[in-house]
């Protein structure tokens, strides 16, 4: 394999038409939905004459846990949006884009709500209190370069959109509304995925050293949206026993996908630094298989005395 030496590459210029084609591409395909046409008004009750009650609504813990993160992540838009901002001037495609996508992702918190509030599947005080811990802290990742940044993002909008996607799997069959407005929330993300997934693509054909880098700090440090949620970590188990995203699902529906779409196992002229980083990358997969692995196997274990 041949080493390279590093070249200096401006992603962010040489990225710019691209990333206009993707965004072009995006308005060509156009998701139009109101929120205000996805939920059932009339089935709704005043919480001042019927206040809510944990029966209201009857959901495993882990499911409530999803619904309660994931909205809670889609209220903390605004950092995120000025933490991609950051990295995208004023005259640049990506800066069209940004504004774009922050239109379309305010619609989820906007419909989430007034689907949680219909159907009473969550505290709304509870719900409250932690929308004011989220934004008060605005705690989103922040990164100091462009390349870092699309990775980044285009794990975490994967990631939303299959945590999307499970958590509506797991609604009663009966809640045709939920269901209905999580699929189209993880639609919009599917999008999205596509956009940051492709310009990623393009910054690899670009500089494929400074991209192997960047790849490898953002699977190592990868965190879903939403850390700064009071009992983050809570919930987070809550979700992955649950079966609708955790280690299993970030490696087999995140990771995998998007590292083959890269073709990152079979880049060539990496500089010797990126090469290193490609060894720790692999590394690090093969430890999250196996601890998928022990995980499957303690489950297993665990079923099996549990029926013996």
């Amino acid at each position: 394999m041949t080493i390279a030496p590093a070249r200096s590459v401006d992603l962010l210029q040489e990225l710019s038409g691209e990333a206009e084609r993707l965004y072009n591409r995006h308005l060509e395909a156009p998701r139009l939905w109101f929120p205000h046409e996805q939920i059932d008004w009339g089935s709704g009750e005043d919480f001042k004459e019927k206040p809510w009650e944990p029966t209201d609504y009857v959901l495993s813990d882990g499911v409530r846990s999803a619904i309660y993160t994931n909205l809670l992540t889609e209220d903390n838009l605004p950092y995120y949006t000025e933490s991609i901002m950051a990295h995208a001037p004023k005259d640049h495609p990506l800066n069209a884009w940004t504004r774009q996508w922050t239109m379309e992702e305010n619609r989820h918190s906007m419909v989430m709500r007034d689907w949680v509030h219909i159907s009473r599947c969550i505290n709304p005080t509870s719900l409250e209190e932690g929308r004011v811990v989220q934004m008060s802290t605005g705690m989103v990742p922040r990164f100091e370069n462009l390349g870092d940044l699309i990775a980044y993002v285009a794990m975490q909008e994967r990631a939303t959109q299959i945590a999307h996607r499970n958590t509506g799997a797991k609604l009663p069959k009966e809640d045709k509304q939920g269901r209905n407005l999580l699929a189209l929330i993880a639609g919009d993300e599917t999008k999205h995925y596509m956009f940051y997934r492709d310009l990623t693509k393009a910054a690899f054909d670009l500089d494929p050293s400074t991209m192997m880098e960047a790849v490898n700090r953002q699977v190592e440090h990868f965190a879903m949206p939403g850390v700064g949620i009071p009992n983050f970590t809570k919930h987070a188990v809550r979700i992955a026993k649950e079966g609708i995203y955790g280690v299993q699902q970030f490696l087999q529906d995140v990771v995998t996908p998007v590292l083959e779409l890269w073709d990152v196992e079979h880049l060539e002229g990496l500089s010797a630094e990126a090469e290193k980083a490609r060894v720790a990358l692999f590394e690090m997969i093969d430890k999250l298989k196996a601890a998928v692995e022990r995980t499957a196997q303690k489950a297993a274990a665990q079923a099996a005395a549990a029926s013996a």
